[in-house]
């Protein structure tokens, strides 16, 4: 079974800080979590992750209406720490049974940030696979179409990650006709 996802992440040249992860199985199921530990401070200060990425997290609105001082909601459900992460994807992961496949658009920093949750590449832990699937290379093997736009919620990474699975089901029919 494939397993589309997006993450979003902090990356500085150096460290790649998981922010949000989204998985949209085959059979519909969906994961969605923001990670507790990112440095919120660090994406508040960040032009493009201020504007694109924060505002789609589950966030406390700083009552004086400073936008700088808005927090994360460390009380909303789908905020948890990388470790429960890591164990909710294991389990999300396993449940799609053998062979999975994972897939992302432009899929490496994706992967890495994935990767990480469990510590080296090494740790990933039975059932999760040690490589994502590229859409984005499917995309140029079939010529670089156009692909259908995503409506809204760019830059969730749940809403991303249900994208990438209407990105691969048009690049399916593609292939199909080729």
């Amino acid at each position: 079974m494939r397993i589309y996802y997006d993450t979003e992440f902090h990356e500085n040249g150096t460290t790649i800080d998981l922010i949000s992860i989204g998985m949209v199985r085959e059979d519909g199921a969906e994961l969605y979590a923001v990670s507790s530990e990112f440095d919120q401070s660090a994406v508040r200060q960040h032009p493009w992750l201020r504007e694109n990425v924060w505002p789609s997290l589950p966030i406390r609105k700083n009552p004086s209406g400073t936008r700088g001082m808005d927090r994360l909601d460390l009380d909303h459900p789908d905020v948890r720490p990388r470790a429960q992460i890591a164990r909710l994807i294991t389990d999300f992961v396993r449940a799609a049974g053998p062979d999975v496949q994972l897939w992302a658009w432009y899929g490496a920093y994706d992967h890495v940030a994935l990767a990480q949750l469990f510590g080296r590449m090494i740790d990933l832990p039975d059932g999760v696979p040690m490589w994502t699937n590229d859409l984005k290379q499917e995309a140029v093997r079939l010529g670089d179409p156009v692909l259908p736009e995503q409506p809204d919620s760019v830059h969730n990474a749940l809403a991303d990650a249900r994208h990438n699975l209407v990105r691969a089901q048009y690049l399916d029919e593609l292939a199909k006709e080729k």
